[in-house]
């Protein structure tokens, strides 16, 4: 991870500075720093305590719940704009989970233990929390109910456009089924049909998107 001051971002990327202070109070900057993530690091992990409210200012990356036993399930995607510790914040979430970017992601930086009060106390701040909260909760219902109404050919189609970076999908195929829900057999033959279709080419152990116009099309497909 690396860490920069705020004034230095801001002096070379003044609009983004401006969407800042527009979304947070203004008691909570001087505080603040700007981290990067490369890809595949992890923002935030489920055994260790969270020391920030994070706020994606570019970049895209993914949630895991890690169960009693060990094993992780993918549940979220997240992009520009998107909170990491929101739940922490408001004191709801006893256990953590690990957050990973997918690509190299800029997120400002707020300590959450000398701002929790400011930002508690700040109604449009709370306001604007509440409202991500509700999109975040349909955003998951819209997941779990896409299982049921898509096709398994237009939800992995999505599942690839949402996880590539920089044009390739090289996700693990047992957590690509899990998220998907189908059996990892499935996955694989459906893979291998988009390859004979022109939409990806195996490259080693990646695949290359090579047609992503036509899979923007079959994601938003229902059949």
């Amino acid at each position: 991870m690396e860490k920069i001051n705020l004034k230095d971002y801001a002096e070379n990327f003044e609009d983004a500075y401006n969407d800042i202070q527009e979304t947070f109070p203004k008691e909570v900057l001087p505080q603040a720093i700007i981290c990067k993530f490369s890809s595949n690091e992890y923002i935030v992990r489920f055994d260790e305590d969270i020391q920030y409210l994070f706020f994606l200012l570019d970049g895209r990356a993914k949630i895991y719940i890690v169960h009693e036993n060990g094993k992780r399930a993918l549940i979220q995607f997240l992009k520009k704009d998107d909170f990491i510790g929101d739940l922490s914040l408001i004191e709801v979430e006893k256990n953590l989970k690990d957050v990973v970017a997918i690509n190299e992601c800029t997120c400002l930086a707020i300590p959450l233990a000398s701002s929790r009060e400011h930002l508690l106390n700040d109604k449009l701040f709370l306001y604007n929390l509440s409202r991500y909260l509700g999109d975040k909760l349909l955003k998951r219902t819209d997941h779990y109910t896409a299982m049921q109404d898509y096709e398994f050919k237009n939800r992995l189609a999505r599942y690839i456009l949402q996880i590539e970076n920089d044009g390739f999908f090289q996700e693990k195929h047992t957590e690509t089924a899990e998220y998907v829900g189908v059996s990892y057999r499935h996955l694989l033959y459906t893979l291998n049909q988009f390859h004979e279709e022109g939409l990806l080419e195996k490259r080693g152990r990646k695949y290359f998107i090579i047609n992503k116009e036509k899979l923007e099309r079959l994601s938003s497909k229902r059949d």
